[in-house]
């Protein structure tokens, strides 16, 4: 998972000079889901990314003033991370820590998330690791990929979920779901792109939030 997870963001041009370029290009790919994680917490407050990766998204949400420290278990890409952040000089910090034990991290977070990372994992992995992230935050969100990635690069080893199941998993992590939505505009085909030019955008944004959209998320208020 290590090897893959740093060929996959080396094949997106993360070690590349020009990787302003991809992060550019991700920060507004992410719009909806950072405007919901101001909606549930404060640029004050501490935010924790769990599998972070390059860190593109700590950079961003770290400019808006949020405290943001990223995880992940591969060493190399919490050393990219930690050096993009001190070129852009985002208050952003970067670790490598193991996402099946946050225990060093338990209550020190208004909020935590996860960005296309758990559903590689069975659901009951899965489940286990929103446990966790519930011990450290009030809020948890969780992002997948939906059955429509199918048309942007193919589907492997991810565990296609609709956003009702997704729930479902958050309410079995212990957790009350406070909100749900789907991001990521369709346009493989001549009927997305029809849909997306003829239908307005409130409609899509509503059929979008059930699921017809790239991405799906679910956030989860913890009961602790």
């Amino acid at each position: 998972m290590v090897d893959r997870w740093r060929e996959y963001f080396d094949s997106n041009g993360a070690f590349n000079p020009d990787w302003l370029k991809t992060a550019v290009a991700h920060w507004g790919f992410h719009e909806v889901l950072y405007g919901m994680i101001q909606r549930f917490s404060a640029p004050s407050d501490r935010i924790l990314d769990v599998g972070c990766g390059p860190g593109w998204s700590d950079m961003y949400l770290a400019s808006l003033g949020y405290s943001v420290l990223g995880i992940d278990n591969e060493p190399s890409l919490v050393d990219l991370a930690n050096q993009q952040a001190k070129r852009l000089g985002a208050a952003a910090e970067f670790q490598v820590a193991d996402a099946f034990d946050l225990s060093g991290v338990e209550g020190q977070f208004e909020l935590a998330f996860s960005c296309g990372v758990l559903e590689h994992f069975d659901r009951e992995v899965t489940v286990r690791l929103l446990e966790e992230q519930a011990k450290c935050a009030k809020y948890v969100v969780i992002q997948i990929p939906t059955k429509y990635t199918a048309y942007s690069g193919g589907i492997t080893d991810e565990r296609i979920y609709s956003i009702n199941q997704l729930a479902a998993i958050v309410q079995d992590a212990g957790m009350d779901v406070v909100s749900k939505f789907g991001y990521g505009d369709l346009a493989a085909t001549p009927i997305h792109r029809a849909l997306r030019r003829f239908l307005p955008r409130a409609v899509l944004r509503l059929l979008q939030n059930r699921g017809y959209a790239y991405c799906i998320a679910v956030i989860g208020k913890s009961r602790r």
